[in-house]
């Protein structure tokens, strides 16, 4: 459970909210817009909700609902007998949406928040009128093949496992360099930072669970993200950036194929476009597409 004083701050703030969802806590960056289109906003892997902050100043209209999956930003870490595969994030989707906008919303996700919220409009396609990839094509996936080893190197990391292990920098803007050089801005890094970034007595830190780290015991094979991505009734838009791809523009190619209605744009930057100077294109692609 948070502690008193980070509940009052969030109130104090007036755009986050904290939930209880069946004893487990899940923080709500709620921005802008009580009244607006709503649209559930998904970060990606060790990201936190605060990556769409930029996407909302530039589209004020909406009403954008942004969670901290578990063991990210400002929620609890899931049990340790839990798992942080792609398809567990999908009960904290459902709960969001009945919690939120139960008459349903438009699903937005980045990266890996784009590979749940794909998944989730495949199972639920009554509860999404339209779907926008941030740099996403669905979920990573495995061959049969490579099963039993992902298997094992899964269970040798739950055997060494350090669940309380912390990265420590000397000050919060060491933190920052060290989130910038894995290829965003300082300020990219620095916002995500305001979200993510803790301090005890060692130092600042990124409060990430370890075990986001480790291998999930069983992913995905191509047939079955193929059989979700093919499910997916509702409009389709995809963001991408052009470099991140390079190298996979085959299999990309391949997954986009498997979408019924998709809209493709392809833009210079990095896989965090939708932070960085490319925002504002990304933002009047996304509102034109809403709008339609």
């Amino acid at each position: 459970m948070l502690p008193a004083e980070t509940k009052a701050e969030i109130e104090r703030l007036g755009q986050s909210a904290y939930w209880d969802y069946d004893d487990f806590e899940v923080i709500i960056l709620v921005v802008v817009l009580v009244i607006g289109l709503p649209v559930l906003a998904l970060h990606g892997w060790r990201d936190n909700s605060a990556s769409f902050e930029r996407l909302a100043q530039l589209l004020p209209w909406l009403r954008i609902i942004a969670p901290d999956f578990p063991g990210h930003g400002r929620s609890a870490r899931r049990h340790v007998q839990a798992s942080y595969s792609i398809w567990s994030y999908l009960e904290e989707v459902d709960a969001v949406i009945a919690q939120h906008c139960p008459q349903g919303c438009v699903m937005l996700g980045h990266s890996m928040g784009g590979a749940v919220a794909a998944l989730y409009a495949s199972l639920y396609p009554e509860r999404g009128s339209k779907l926008v990839l941030l740099d996403s094509i669905g979920p990573l996936a495995t061959t049969p093949e490579q099963t039993p080893a992902q298997l094992r190197e899964a269970m040798e990391q739950t055997r060494t496992r350090k669940l309380n292990w912390r990265q420590h920098y000397p000050d919060f803007d060491a933190a920052v360099a060290a989130r910038a050089s894995r290829g965003l801005s300082d300020a990219a890094a620095r916002t995500l930072a305001r979200r993510g970034v803790c301090q005890d007595e060692q130092g600042w830190y990124w409060d990430l669970d370890p075990r986001l780290g480790m291998k999930s015991a069983l992913s995905l094979t191509e047939a079955h993200a193929q059989a979700f991505l093919q499910g997916i009734e509702c409009p389709v838009l995809l963001v991408a950036a052009r470099s991140f791809w390079e190298g996979r523009m085959d299999w990309f190619e391949q997954r986009a194929s498997y979408f019924r209605s998709l809209q493709l744009h392809m833009l210079d930057g990095n896989h965090h476009q939708h932070m960085e100077a490319e925002a504002p294109l990304v933002a009047a692609l996304v509102g034109q597409f809403l709008q339609e």
